[in-house]
């Protein structure tokens, strides 16, 4: 059940994250979806486009050429938004360039954030520490796996979020949790020292 809270709500996210114009944030969680479309079926295509122009606009080149040669397949390309088309094609005819010695080149590596539970570095939209072996709880804002450092809730729902990023957004755009759409008061995201119950997600 976590996982697939996980998916949908980065699904949900990444409209608030493209609105913001931060392309980024939402291709990263695109690629989080894409890379599990068995679950979305009736959706492949649509994600599948959304995954490659977003990839494409935050600069992930490799990600979007990934995904638009999938959507070349002929049981995708015939349902793909006809005003979407030329630029997908345009993604496949242009794969990324290949450094020197021919070994290809991969996108921008994500920035690390410490496991929550054992402080082992990882990129910070994994949700699966790869040294402890545990499931992390993911920001409610962001999609990315919590940080002891600056960690809240939201007031309403008590699901976590990573501080400062639930403040930018209610600071500047949101006027509420982008989990349970009630609005949040920005002077009651507390900082939360003790996190341990918010860890228990087994």
């Amino acid at each position: 059940m976590f996982f697939n809270l996980l998916l949908l709500h980065s699904y949900i996210l990444v409209r608030l994250h493209v609105k913001r114009g931060d392309h980024l944030k939402g291709a990263r969680l695109l690629i989080r979806v894409a890379n599990h479309i068995s679950k979305f079926p009736s959706h492949i295509v649509p994600i599948l486009t959304s995954t490659v122009i977003e990839c494409h606009r935050a600069g992930l080149r490799h990600a979007a050429f990934k995904y638009a040669s999938t959507l070349m397949n002929p049981d995708y390309r015939k349902s793909i938004d006809a005003k979407y088309v030329k630029k997908i094609e345009a993604v496949v005819r242009k794969p990324p360039k290949n450094g020197k010695g021919g070994e290809p080149l991969g996108d921008p590596l994500e920035a690390l954030t410490p496991c929550p539970y054992c402080e082992y570095m990882l990129p910070e939209t994994d949700i699966f520490c790869s040294n402890c072996k545990l499931n992390i709880p993911f920001c409610i804002v962001t999609g990315r796996h919590i940080v002891k450092d600056d960690l809240t809730a939201c007031p309403e729902c008590n699901f976590p979020a990573i501080r400062v990023e639930f403040l930018d957004i209610l600071n500047k755009d949101e006027s509420s949790c982008p989990m349970c759409s009630e609005k949040v008061d920005p002077k009651k995201l507390l900082k939360i020292e003790n996190t341990e119950p918010y860890l228990d997600i087994e």
